[in-house]
């Protein structure tokens, strides 16, 4: 059996201590429950759906917006509903969106 030499130092193997501050974090407020959530979460705006124009080039999906169904109902004046799905097979990412008059 191999038997160190200095078995007693090990110090230079201790990790640094964290200090106190980094554990102080205030208490919530009432105010942080009174905050209404967000009507549609950030990463909707990223998906085909969320576009105002199309980038020349395409851009890789998020991860996020992958196997999802995204519905958007009537643009402005338009009366019709637009669903969209991102798949992937393999390096590819596949989108398909389908319009569809309201009436």
């Amino acid at each position: 059996d191999y038997v160190p030499d200095c078995v007693g130092n090990t110090e230079e193997f201790e990790p640094p201590r964290s200090p106190d501050s980094s554990y102080d974090q205030p208490s919530p407020v009432m105010e942080d429950f009174a905050k209404e959530p967000p009507l549609v979460p950030p990463h909707v705006h990223l998906t085909v759906l969320g576009m105002e124009d199309a980038p020349e080039l395409p851009l890789r999906p998020h991860h996020v917006v992958l196997n999802h169904l995204f519905i958007e109902k009537g643009w402005g004046s338009e009366s019709l509903v637009a669903l969209g799905l991102t798949h992937r097979f393999q390096e590819k990412y596949v989108t398909v969106v389908l319009y569809k008059p309201l009436r």
